[in-house]
Formats: C-alpha cells, structure tokens, sequence
C-alpha cells in the first residue's frame, strides 16, 4: 500500500485513473491513493478523503473488478466433470494439490500452508486450522482417505501460479472454492459449508462447530467419493 502510494499518488482526480481498465491493479491504486488521501486530511485537517470518495462517485469508477452477477454466471457455468479431466491431466503433484483445494474449498495461500504441513495438521481425517488473517478465517477441514497418503512433497505460490493458471484448468483456480461451497451446502449441511471455508468465525464457536463435523464426515467422504476415485 505504502510503496503504491508513492508511485500512483499523482493519479488521483484524473482522467488516466478513470480510464483505467477494471481489473485488480486499479482496485490497488485506488486503495492506495484514497488511503494518501485520508493521511493527508489527518495531517492537514482537510476534507481531500471525502472530496475524493465524492469524485468516485462522479466518475462511476468501481471498487471491484467484476459484478457480482458475472461472478455468479460464471460459477453457474462451470462443469465440474471438465474441471476433473483438467486436474487428471496436471503433474501429479499439482493434479493433487488442485484436487485437495477442490474438495477442501480453502483459499489458494490457505490451501499450501496446509497441504505443506498436513502431517502436522491432520488429526483422525480432520484438519485444525483455525488462522486469522484480518477480514479472511481459516476454521478447520476435512481430509479425504482418498487423498491423505499423496501429501508427500512440498510446493510453492509461484509453481501453483504456473502449474495451475486458468488456461490448464479451465477456470481460476479460485472458482474451486465456489464450487466446494456449493456441493457441500447444497448436499450436505449450509452452516458446515460456511464453517469449512472461515464465514463463521469467532474462536468460541470452534467448540460449538468442530465436534459436529464428525458428524457429516461420511456424508462428506461419500460425496467427494465418485469424484477423487476417477482421479485415483
């Protein structure tokens, strides 16, 4: 944020910044220059925030990249069948990463510190992570038998990146989560989906939350079952 401040400060009230394309590097500026706005009226005693907030508006520049109707067709769009036949033809190693992210619904960087550090974390089929990082909570997942004995190497952000971009895939890898959350909500039990993917979240309710998974963990093994056995 700090170094985008410096470099993007001058683009604030411009025409360059409203005719930006939309996509996630504007979204940074943005942050950036209405943040340098605000320590500015703190420093200053002004109103430039507010004054820039306003223009926004004006100039109907958005602060997310998509709509989230696009967000939602996509998914609506997306066959989990061709997705599988993707993941069988990966490097074994990143065919199981992406299985394990699929049937795990956790967030990419989630999805490695876990994967790297599963004999660790794994505990009778369940994983315990319970990770906070600001707005964004990792509460605890299950480990399919199916894929338990294949976490057998260690892997990095900047291979995923390469291994599994969206033109060997056939989505972003972060529509993996989408589709989790919509076959365990939808099949299995809403309030177990969002527990899973970190939207329940203080840590007292991981008293009330944990013991039931043990639960739905045969509904959840049988679930993934005909899917990870095309890919075993």
């Amino acid at each position: 944020m700090f170094s985008y401040s410096q470099k993007f400060w001058n683009l604030g009230f411009t025409d360059k910044l409203v005719m930006m394309e939309p996509n996630r590097t504007k979204v940074e500026i943005l942050k950036a220059v209405s943040n340098f706005s605000r320590y500015l009226d703190i420093r200053n005693d002004a109103n430039l925030h507010e004054e820039f907030t306003r223009w926004i508006k004006r100039k109907e520049i958005h602060w997310n990249t998509k709509r989230n109707i696009e967000n939602y067709n996509s998914a609506k769009r997306l066959d989990i069948n061709e997705i599988v036949t993707k993941l069988q033809s990966l490097p074994t190693t990143y065919s199981n990463f992406g299985f394990f992210v699929l049937v795990s619904g956790l967030r990419t960087s989630e999805a490695i510190k876990a994967f790297n550090n599963h004999s660790e974390l794994c505990n009778e089929g369940v994983m315990e992570l319970f990770w906070d990082r600001g707005t964004k909570k990792a509460n605890a997942v299950f480990c399919h038998p199916l894929l338990h004995n294949k976490f057998n190497c260690i892997i990095s952000e900047k291979s995923i990146r390469r291994h599994l971009m969206s033109k060997n895939l056939g989505c972003e890898l972060r529509y993996l989560r989408k589709i989790n959350f919509t076959m365990v909500a939808t099949k299995l039990d809403p309030l177990l989906a969002e527990f899973m993917q970190g939207r329940r979240g203080n840590i007292s309710q991981r008293h009330y939350f944990l013991p039931l998974m043990q639960n739905n963990r045969r509904k959840w093994i049988r679930m993934w079952e005909p899917i990870l056995k095309q890919f075993n």
